[in-house]
This record gives C-alpha cells, sequence and structure tokens, in this order.
C-alpha cells in the first residue's frame, strides 16, 4: 500500500517537474544566449560570442568585416621561404628541412575575398615538388590563403597561409599537407612576399 501511494505521488509530481525544469531550461538558455565568450573562439582566434545558436567571432579574422586590400585580378603574389621544416605524418623521426617558393596569381574578384591559381615547387628534403596544378581563396584583407592542388612527382596537397599583415608585400608562413604515394608530409614554410 504505502509502495502504491508513493508511485501516485511521484507521478502527480512529474508534470510540476518537467514544467519546472523546461521553464529553468528556457531562462537558461535565453541567458547564454546572450553572454560573450572572452578568450578564444571555437576555432582558437580572436574573441567570441554565443547568438542565436552559433558562435560570432570578434576581433580580426573569419566572420567580421574586414578591410579590403587592393589586390587586382592578374596580379601575382610570390611567397619565397627563407626557412621551412618538414615531418612525415606517422613517423615522428622522419624530419628535416624544406623550402619552396610559391606564386599565388589572382584569378578572380569575389565578395568575400578573391580567387587564386598556386603555381610553384615545394622541396622536402632532397625531393622538389613542382604544383602542376592549384587553386585558392585570399580573404578580403589578404591575410589569408587556402587552397589545394596536385604535383609532380605525383602527389596532392592542401595549404593553409597567414601572413602578418597582408599577402600583398609582408612576411608569412605556408602549411602543407602533402601526399605522395604513401607517405604524407607536413610542410612548414616561413617567408615573405
Amino acid at each position: 500500500m504505502a509502495a502504491t501511494i508513493g508511485i501516485i505521488a511521484v507521478l502527480l509530481a512529474y508534470p510540476a517537474l518537467t514544467a519546472a525544469s523546461a521553464q529553468t531550461a528556457t531562462s537558461a538558455s535565453s541567458t547564454t544566449a546572450s553572454q560573450t565568450f572572452v578568450g578564444p573562439g571555437p576555432n582558437g582566434v580572436g574573441q567570441g560570442s554565443w547568438q542565436g545558436g552559433g558562435w560570432m567571432m570578434g576581433g580580426p579574422g573569419f566572420g567580421q568585416p574586414q578591410t579590403r586590400a587592393d589586390v587586382s585580378v592578374g596580379q601575382t603574389i610570390s611567397f619565397t621561404s627563407t626557412s621551412g621544416q618538414y615531418v612525415v605524418v606517422g613517423h615522428k623521426g622522419e624530419n628535416g628541412t624544406a623550402s619552396g617558393s610559391i606564386t599565388f596569381t589572382v584569378t578572380g574578384n569575389l565578395t568575400q575575398g578573391y580567387t587564386l591559381s598556386i603555381s610553384g615547387k615545394v622541396v622536402v628534403g632532397s625531393t622538389t615538388y613542382t604544383i602542376s596544378s592549384g587553386s585558392g581563396q585570399m580573404s578580403p584583407s589578404a591575410a589569408t590563403i587556402s587552397g589545394q592542388g596536385a604535383t609532380s612527382p605525383t602527389g596532392a596537397f592542401i595549404l593553409q597561409g597567414t601572413s602578418r599583415g597582408s599577402f600583398v608585400g609582408t612576411t608569412a608562413s605556408v602549411s602543407l599537407d602533402l601526399q605522395s604515394g604513401s607517405t604524407e608530409y607536413v610542410v612548414v614554410l616561413n617567408g615573405s612576399v
């Protein structure tokens, strides 16, 4: 009898508990919806805030209006490394020096940046990889570049570049994930444009 009364009490209390928890969840979500997150955002860059179900990034970088660089279609941006290193993925002991010279040619003007063709060469250890085809995008401020392409000898790469200012006349770093056969290299080049 006591067990039956206990079960009935729980069943009667359940709607009240559900309504209270729903009210708490609603007020908690509306409170956190406008809170500012101070520190690195979800991608490690800038400052972020949670608004309307998504991260809004602050400071320079993606997701915010950027000062548009003065770049024209047909313009070439030449990157030449002054130092560089590579490591073979999965084999920490296999590493060494790398170098490269990469040319980014502006092929189009977008509302949110520029399209690029990528050419040049990357030297990993004693092997020179010539970029046979490559394409990418550059941010409106010309501060970041991302792209992909193919190499000869046979290989494929993805590329990420970051400048200290803009890719129009400053220093920069270019990272490549280069796959050649069964070997994958991570290459980091520092240099000037």
